[in-house]
């Protein structure tokens, strides 16, 4: 009954995220479905289906239950209680095909200049995490302005995106941003809820593949003995079916996926170790964080750097080596610093300030200018990562709102006039005779 109760819910959310796409683009839905999976749906698959994998648990189901449900509860209704859908899906049709392309081409040059600029500049490299991800908003206004140049732009961009993604071996971006794109064309061209709903869910049966050879494909990327390409992703794959069989019949690709979303063993090893070995931080872990956010690194070059090594090791006991990245995440942080009773509460208003905010900036940025709404998704990037924990999260929120600013200062700039909504004025009309 519980195995069926889950599934029910995993379905639940993501037709939820789906429906709402009809009038708003849903980046709060799909926030709470992603962090349900990620520490609900995957972990519990982990403890009932993939013994294999719950070898790799350092707490009982019920331990770890006992702080994830209701601290996704608080998160959840703070979310909620204040969010408010904004019908979004007429507001596309006042963009002209000029508007889009301008900014599309504002956000693409402005990505390129801090790709340069970080060359001379090291303290800018900080910032491309955000900035890179400009260009894929500029598809977004491209999709908006269909034409044969703006095509070639698209297929550049996505090709670059493809090159880093098979020389990296990191599959995120080519899963989500397509998913964003999809969410936004769906509110300027009405594009139907079955179909919305199997393009996304079709990316599936190819995560799974992914997940299934990734281990090997960085491998032999990482150390040079070959060169990231889709032809190596596709042999691994044959190879993978030719020993292994069908990763559909075997629970081989479906085992390294839920492993891959797994975000309680994180959390699990931070329960385990807080506060029995280390103390609670009483705040001073999210003070560093926030000052971490508001310091320039220019000015502050020794300030806190994100994905902190020294950190995850303390608070779950394990060692980074070589170049891998980890995070407690957004749930273990609050946990940390404010113990089981003071995260729900931090919790509740961290997803009360989400909602609110998203509220803001649509009434103040994306109502009066529609295309503003491309900047959401790069906005919220890191929001609906549940491996990211707290300073990545909030870090991303800030320095990304003020290159929004940057940006938006120079689209009212250089294309004011094109902007400037018309008005048509009252006639007076002559008095009439008595």
């Amino acid at each position: 009954m519980t195995t069926l109760l889950i599934f029910v819910f995993f379905l639940a959310l993501y037709v939820l995220f789906i429906w709402k796409s009809a009038r708003t683009l849903p980046i709060l839905y799909i926030f709470l479905f992603v962090y349900f999976i990620q520490y609900v749906f995957s972990v519990y698959l982990i403890y009932h289906e993939f013994p294999a994998l719950r070898k790799e648990m350092t707490v009982t189901e019920e331990q770890l239950f006992d702080y994830t449900l209701p601290a996704l509860f608080f998160l959840f209704s703070g979310v909620f209680l204040f969010n408010k859908d904004i019908n979004l899906a007429g507001l596309l049709k006042r963009v002209s095909p000029r508007q889009a392309t301008n900014m599309g081409h504002l956000l693409l040059c402005m990505s390129l200049f801090f790709d340069l600029l970080s060359l001379g500049v090291p303290p800018v490299r900080s910032l491309l995490s955000f900035t890179y991800f400009m260009r894929y908003a500029a598809i977004m206004c491209y999709v908006l302005a269909p034409s044969g140049r703006n095509y070639v732009l698209i297929g550049l961009i996505f090709l670059e995106l493809l090159r880093n993604t098979f020389r990296g071996g990191m599959f995120l971006d080519l899963f989500a941003w397509p998913a964003y794109m999809v969410l936004l064309a769906s509110l300027r061209y009405n594009i139907s809820f079955r179909l919305k709903f199997s393009l996304i869910l079709i990316a599936a049966p190819l995560l799974i593949v992914i997940q299934s050879i990734k281990q090997e494909y960085r491998k032999a990327t990482w150390s040079g003995r070959s060169e990231g390409s889709f032809g190596l992703l596709v042999s691994l794959a044959q190879e993978k079916k030719e020993k292994e069989g069908s990763p559909f019949r075997s629970s081989d690709g479906i085992a390294a996926t839920v492993g891959r979303l797994n975000q309680g063993w994180h959390l699990g090893m931070v329960l385990k170790r807080v506060p029995g070995r280390v103390d609670f931080a009483d705040g001073e872990e999210m003070i560093s964080d926030l000052k971490g956010v508001i310091l320039p690194r220019i000015f502050f070059p020794e300030k806190k750097t994100v994905v902190d090594r020294d950190k995850f090791k303390k608070y779950t006991g394990r060692r980074l080596i070589g170049g891998t990245a980890m995070t407690v995440g957004v749930l273990a942080d609050f946990y940390i610093n404010f113990g089981r009773w003071g995260s729900f509460v931090g919790l509740f208003l961290w997803g009360a300030v989400l909602a609110l905010f998203l509220r803001w900036f649509i009434a103040r940025y994306v109502i009066p200018h529609p295309l503003n709404m491309v900047w959401i998704p790069v906005l919220f990037n890191y929001v609906i990562r549940a491996s990211d924990d707290f300073y990545i999260v909030a870090n991303s929120l800030f320095k990304g709102f003020l290159l929004f600013l940057i940006i938006e200062y120079a689209r009212k700039t250089f294309f004011s006039d094109e902007q400037r909504p018309r008005v048509r004025l009252p006639v007076a009309r002559p008095a009439a005779k008595i």
